[in-house]
């Protein structure tokens, strides 16, 4: 069990919880000791030998004045105190004669023992409260010898008390550490989104104006630009990460390394020209189909790029229905002329049919591609899991590096 000192040292906001019971329990003491010489006085004709009694109490005092200086409490000084307690109850035996006791005396330390088990209580929870508790009645059990109801009523309420007093001191321990731990990932967030305002206004800016730029001039300075769009997304990506660690690798997968949250994979690609609609939905899917998926997303974003025009804008929906996830890429360009699609089929120019709906069709769901003058529409439809029979797909690649890999061979293909 940890000492008040070692608490302070590894959670201070722990220790600043057991040092305000150890304040009560300071309190409480000397007001139990009081009642206690009180009850003592009060029944002096009844007591045998009055110098063990007080011999008793001036140990007890002695104890209780102790505890107001030292401030330490450690289950070696608490096991002190119960002795003490334990001691002076059984000490009872040479205070008052054996008929006396078997009437239902109270004994000498009285209630100043269960100052003791709350202690234990606060210290050790539920568990030392009815250690604790269980030492006392032990005890009471050997003095009286023959129990009576008064006895078993003192001893059920003083369980009681140790098991829930350690119970509540655990509520209020462990939800002063969460209130905590909620404060300290406030302040980490507000920290991010102080350096993301930082690095909208410089960083991301600055990549933006690249990629615009590159592509104007085009050639080499284009790819250029398009590298500047890929490192503007991966930032804003890392702008969007949760700032709580566990939450971090519950949603990009890495806590298991099977799975991954598509709605993050999706807000990466959000931008001056692309939108990205959050419904506020996790689609947490293994990490190979979350990869595809995205990859089609970035071809389609890739081709709304190229041939949208210059200021066609798209948007991003994903959607969960059953176990079919449903991303929508929506643009208002000048939209694809009909029969197209067809003819670069036919002609070998496989971007589109290889980077979307292939990969759809792999992933046993499908494409589909509808366009007008208003803009294209690509809707992409798969299952979350794998169907039966057929296996996840790697992506070893990585999804998005493999879609750009596609796209590069097809502009190669028609520059």
């Amino acid at each position: 069990m940890p000492s008040v000192a070692e608490a302070s040292t590894a959670d201070p906001a722990d220790a600043r919880v057991i040092l305000a019971f150890w304040s009560a329990l300071d309190l409480l003491r000397p007001l139990v000791l009081i009642y206690v010489v009180h009850q003592y006085v009060g029944r002096l004709e009844q007591v045998e030998h009055p110098a063990v009694g007080w011999t008793i109490l001036a140990v007890l005092a002695a104890w209780t004045l102790a505890t107001l200086f030292v401030r330490r409490r450690t289950a070696g000084w608490l096991a002190v105190e119960l002795a003490i307690g334990v001691g002076g109850i059984l000490a009872s035996g040479w205070t008052d004669s054996t008929a006396v006791i078997e009437a239902g005396a109270p004994t000498v330390p009285g209630m100043w023992p269960s100052a003791t088990v709350l202690s234990w209580a606060v210290l050790g929870g539920p568990l030392g409260g009815t250690c604790a508790a269980l030492a006392i009645a032990i005890a009471d059990l050997v003095l009286v010898r023959t129990p009576n109801a008064i006895t078993f009523h003192n001893i059920v309420i003083l369980l009681l008390l140790g098991s829930l007093v350690g119970y509540c001191a655990e509520l209020v321990r462990e939800g002063h550490r969460i209130a905590q731990e909620a404060e300290a990932v406030r302040a980490r967030a507000l920290e991010r989104e102080r350096l993301a305002r930082s690095v909208h206004d410089g960083v991301l800016q600055a990549l933006s104006f690249v990629h615009r730029r590159g592509l104007e001039i085009g050639g080499e300075t284009g790819e250029l630009g398009r590298l500047a769009a890929e490192q503007e997304r991966n930032l804003r990506e890392l702008l969007r990460v949760p700032v709580d660690p566990v939450a971090r690798s519950s949603r990009t997968g890495e806590a298991d390394g099977g799975t991954a949250d598509l709605a993050l994979l999706l807000t990466a690609h959000a931008g001056d020209r692309v939108s990205v609609v959050d419904t506020g939905d996790r689609v947490v899917m293994p990490r190979g189909r979350a990869r595809e998926i995205d990859a089609a997303v970035t071809a389609a974003l890739d081709n709304v790029e190229r041939h949208a025009g210059p200021q066609a804008r798209a948007w991003i929906l994903l959607e969960r229905l059953g176990s079919e996830v449903v991303v929508t890429v929506r643009d208002n360009g000048v939209g694809i002329p009909p029969g197209r699609l067809a003819q670069a089929r036919d002609e070998g120019r496989l971007g589109v049919c290889s980077s979307i709906v292939s990969r759809m069709r792999d992933l046993g769901g499908r494409a589909d591609i509808t366009s007008s003058g208003s803009g294209t529409q690509v809707v992409l439809r798969a299952p979350v899991s794998a169907p039966a029979g057929t296996s996840e797909p790697l992506g070893s690649a990585g999804g998005v590096e493999q879609g750009q890999q596609v796209e590069t061979h097809e502009r190669k293909r028609t520059g």
